[in-house]
């Protein structure tokens, strides 16, 4: 009876970025379901070995009834994560609008489908009956593992934004310190100080290259099968992890430069 899906649960979400109350309420929640879920798929694995095993009515009725209970709640899992993106969603003030639109469309689109999943497991009356239902969503999990990752790439890209946003007010403050006291430091001192400039606005260029790349990257989760998202999503993480690293060596050269500035010699 093909009932098996590996739920694939991603965590690096919450590694770095702030939680509000809403947000920690959904994810305690989310980890409730997980834990009420590993369960019940482990009395489901009891039962349909048993099942196979002895053949007897009783054991077929405990095999359904457990099957029946495993699939609605791997139903309630998914969409609890689906529930704590949208509150992480909810929360983001690095996004555009329009970006948020989108995302929200593709976490109301899966929660829509497991609703719907969820009102045919209960209508479940035979193992056959369970083995068609948990195909339903086994063949559509390529596209509900697409919109969250796509999702989650998104919340990251906000969380860039915001780091980004306050790496340009004070790169442009730098700037003008530095256009206000041309003159006035030495012709030795100004060009450090235009070539350091220069290295900073460079590496934020940097930076908004690899946003870039990223963007284009989740854009084509979509249409792809699990092992391919795999793939293109160590690659995405990979990326995030080196565009905040060129905002973080960015910022230490700005503090570096605007130390400068302060002082003529």
């Amino acid at each position: 009876m093909s009932v098996y899906i590996i739920i694939s649960l991603i965590f690096t979400l919450f590694m770095h970025t702030y939680a509000s109350a809403s947000s920690s309420q959904a994810y305690s929640d989310y980890l409730y379901q997980f834990d009420v879920y590993r369960q019940k798929y482990t009395d489901f694995k009891v039962a349909k070995n048993e099942y196979e095993k002895f053949k007897s009515l009783t054991s077929q009725t405990e095999a359904l009834n457990n099957t029946i209970s495993m699939l609605s709640q791997r139903d309630l899992l998914l969409r609890a994560y689906l529930l704590l993106l949208n509150e992480k969603l909810n929360e983001d003030q690095g996004l555009g609008e329009q970006d948020k639109v989108l995302y929200r469309t593709l976490i109301n689109n899966e929660v829509t489908f497991l609703n719907n999943h969820s009102s045919l497991v209960t209508a479940i009356g035979s193992l056959n009956d369970a083995d068609q239902i948990s195909k339903k969503l086994e063949t559509h999990y390529d596209i509900l593992q697409a919109s969250m990752r796509q999702t989650i790439g998104g919340i990251s890209l906000g969380q860039l934004a915001i780091r980004a946003k306050e790496y340009d007010i004070v790169l442009a403050d730098a700037k003008a310190l530095i256009n206000t006291n041309r003159g006035v430091f030495s012709a030795e001192k100004q060009t450090t100080l235009d070539r350091w400039l220069l290295q900073i606005t460079n590496t934020r260029s940097l930076y908004q290259q690899k946003v870039n790349d990223i963007a284009g990257s989740i854009s084509q989760f979509k249409d792809t099968s699990i092992s391919e998202q795999d793939r293109s999503f160590q690659k995405v993480q990979r990326s995030i992890g080196e565009a905040r690293q060129y905002l973080v060596d960015g910022a230490s050269n700005l503090r570096e430069l605007t130390e400068a500035i302060r002082y003529q010699d």
